[in-house]
């Protein structure tokens, strides 16, 4: 081959290798906003959850009857963390206002504790460090 083609050759594959550097980063920042994106949606989604379940809460321990729909978000909507806490209350004997307000504030500690543990992770995505934490 003379050197003119082979000149020709890596001139055309160096030039075609910057595109291809750039649509890789282009992903990466994609997948990055992307991700970033999806996280704020579920701590949207269940910051509303969450307020509407702690009402909910509430009234069914005031009257000793709770809604299956809430149950049922707890069970499978939810950090395991909040069902466990939710769990120790059903398991709970004793039923008294004190016991019941304890029961509740670990709920909501649980809650606000998986807000936070998104909020980290989408930090953690923004400063480019690895997850801390998966729910």
């Amino acid at each position: 081959m003379s050197e003119t083609l082979i000149g020709v050759l890596v001139g055309g594959l160096l030039s075609g290798l910057g595109t291809w550097i750039a649509i890789g980063v282009q992903h990466k920042r994609w997948v990055l906003e992307t991700r970033i994106t999806r996280l704020n949606a579920k701590r949207e989604r269940l910051e509303a959850a969450y307020e509407e379940t702690l009402k909910q809460l509430l009234k069914g321990m005031s009257e000793g009857n709770y809604s299956i729909t809430m149950m049922s978000d707890i069970d499978f909507l939810f950090p395991q963390a909040v069902s466990k806490e939710f769990e120790k209350l059903m398991a709970e004997e004793d039923k008294s206002e004190l016991n019941m307000k304890f029961h509740y504030y670990d709920i909501a500690r649980a809650m606000k504790a998986s807000i936070r543990n998104i909020e980290d992770e989408i930090d953690a995505l923004i400063l480019g460090k690895k997850e801390k934490n998966k729910d």
